[in-house]
């Protein structure tokens, strides 16, 4: 019998899960309101709907008998649980998954996680019920409840307050802002891990490349992190407790971290693999694991776990070539000639600048390499 599976959303990531299924001899079934969808490369079939309407996405999935079901974004994680629990398939469970992108909620329900820090933070709707007498600046805005560096904005001193929190109010909408203190130093990290019945495995930890304020794009990834075997291990704890405290006991999550004098800040969970390339191919590239497909299988209740200690150790990075990055442009220019070279992708001449992550509509060079991680500095002019 050929197994079907739901993957709710037709982005980019539902293109790689189309992928991946197809891969795997599964029948992927995606479901959008968008008709011109990326993901149409990659799918068996495609389904316009409105994903809003969950009784509609499970009338389909239903109809098709889907057996397992992933979400793509943020906005897609409790449709999916939706369809999932109702389908007796696994899943986050609803009741967990309708908040599981709330940054405050997430905070809250961490507070006393092993080994996770927290800033001060606060939840407002609008300015006049905060007091920044009460507060060390620099702090940093968020919405509560979107992905990728959107709408984020950090401000040193009460005099771009204003401005500030209107930009971060563009991105969260009717939804409250979330204010923290801003973590200075240290380097930040992603997370990427896999759930199954309660269980967690950790697949990969990425060392970020930030813009830094105001708006904290990401720039690159490198792969594995620079980190001691101890640090390592203390990651793997706190990030752990912090999964089992929001709910995520079936399928991926994407933890942003930072550290700072040894002590691991959280900055966020995210409940779907990462992106900007983090999730596939770069994971895969590195340890040789194939984590979408473990992810397709912890949907299927097919998983049969992990054995961390297999995992490989091998490098593999992006750089995105950039406004931010342009001292970057003459090495981008030449890359097809080092062995490294993974994936070139130029989309134009012109340097962009980045406001916000978005690792497929931009110049970016990927690197891979079984025995030596690629010293691109000795090629860079800063």
């Amino acid at each position: 019998m050929v197994k079907k599976l739901a993957i709710i959303g037709s982005g980019r990531m539902a293109w790689i899960f189309g992928k991946n299924a197809s891969e795997m001899g599964i029948e992927s079934h995606a479901f959008s309101f968008d008709d011109h969808c990326v993901a149409k490369e990659t799918v068996t079939e495609h389904h316009l709907v409105d994903i809003m309407k969950v009784d509609d996405v499970l009338d389909i999935c239903r109809k098709i008998g889907v057996h397992g079901v992933v979400a793509t974004t943020e906005l897609t994680v409790p449709v999916a649980s939706y369809v999932a629990q109702n389908m007796g398939l696994p899943c986050i469970p609803y009741d967990k998954a309708k908040v599981i992108t709330d940054k405050y909620r997430n905070r809250k329900v961490c507070e006393h996680v092993e080994g996770l820090v927290q800033p001060r933070y606060a939840e407002v709707y609008d300015l006049d019920v905060f007091n920044d007498k009460d507060w060390q600046f620099p702090i940093i805005l968020k919405p509560t409840s979107k992905g990728g560096k959107r709408g984020i904005a950090v401000v040193d001193s009460p005099d771009e307050l204003i401005s500030a929190f209107g930009y971060t109010k563009q991105f969260a909408g009717h939804d409250p802002i979330i204010i923290e203190e801003f973590i200075k130093g240290g380097q930040e990290y992603s997370v990427e891990s896999l759930s199954y019945k309660g269980r967690h495995y950790m697949i990969q930890i990425t060392e970020k490349i930030s813009s830094g304020p105001p708006h904290c794009v990401e720039l690159g990834h490198r792969q594995p992190a620079q980190l001691s075997p101890e640090m390592r291990s203390a990651v793997q704890k706190a990030v752990f407790g912090g999964l089992t405290a929001i709910g995520v006991e079936n399928g991926s999550c994407h933890t942003e971290i930072k550290i700072v004098h040894d002590k691991i800040y959280l900055i966020e969970f995210n409940a779907r693999p990462g992106g900007d390339h983090i999730a596939w191919p770069l994971t895969e590239l590195s340890t040789g694991y194939p984590y979408i497909k473990g992810l397709i299988e912890v949907a299927l209740d097919e998983f049969r776990g992990l054995d961390e200690a297999q995992l490989k150790n091998y490098y593999a990075g992006v750089c995105f070539v950039t406004e931010q990055t342009a001292y970057l442009k003459p090495l981008f220019d030449i890359c097809e000639q080092f062995d490294w070279l993974y994936w070139k992708n130029e989309v134009s001449k012109e340097l962009l600048p980045l406001t916000h992550n978005d690792g497929y509509h931009t110049n970016f060079m990927m690197y891979y390499s079984k025995t030596a991680k690629p010293d691109l500095n000795k090629f860079i002019k800063k």
